[in-house]
């Protein structure tokens, strides 16, 4: 009897340490899962958010006195960073101008035999698309946040809005009232985060 006792017991110790090494083994492996997605979560999300143009951004960013990972976060939130992409209102390029505001750049930077085809060229898009932005931060005293909404809805709508009490205080937007551009200026700001994170050294 008390044999018995005794291998019972031997046997329920066996059930524990093989309870235990499977734990200690499920810890181990979820340890190693976690240091592994710390490890690969920049460059996973690299995938996301590229970086395909860093000579252009850096080059036309200096020129208009922008900050390079403003623009990175423009061209991830206009284009996917596609220089092809044509959206269904017309916009195009990286960062998606419309054909009747690229002719007007164009003609501000002096650009001869102006076609809509150029905006499809990523030197060209990107030239023009910080020019277009640095005008907009001067149209709006350096308010980011107003120029964004302009790039997204135009400065027509912009103007209206900062004169409209019920969404601006003191010539400052400060509320958006259209719900896409809200998003866009919010999903523009969170991609200008990540890039600053993640492309510490890259301007």
């Amino acid at each position: 009897m008390n044999q018995g006792k005794k291998k019972s017991k031997e046997q329920a110790k066996k059930r524990v340490r093989k309870g235990l090494t499977g734990i200690f083994a499920a810890i181990a492996l979820l340890v190693l899962a976690l240091l592994m997605v710390l490890a690969l979560g920049p460059e996973l999300e690299k995938r996301t958010y590229k970086l395909q143009y860093p000579e252009e951004i850096a080059q036309y960013s200096e020129q208009y006195k922008l900050d390079p990972y403003l623009v990175a976060a423009v061209i991830h939130c206009e284009s996917a960073n596609r220089a092809d992409a044509v959206s269904g209102a017309g916009a195009m390029g990286l960062m998606q101008l419309m054909p009747d505001t690229g002719e007007w750049i164009a003609g501000k930077l002096s650009i001869k035999n102006y076609e809509d085809d150029l905006l499809l060229q990523p030197e060209t898009s990107i030239r023009m698309g910080c020019w277009y932005l640095r005008f907009l931060l001067d149209r709006y005293g350096g308010d980011q946040s107003a120029a964004l909404a302009a790039y997204n809805a135009g400065h027509g709508n912009v103007d209206k809005w900062i004169n409209d009490p019920a969404v601006s205080q003191d010539g400052r937007l400060v509320n958006i009232p259209y719900a896409e551009t809200k998003q866009y200026v919010e999903k523009v700001h969170r991609a200008y985060e990540k890039y600053k994170a993640l492309y510490q050294d890259a301007f």
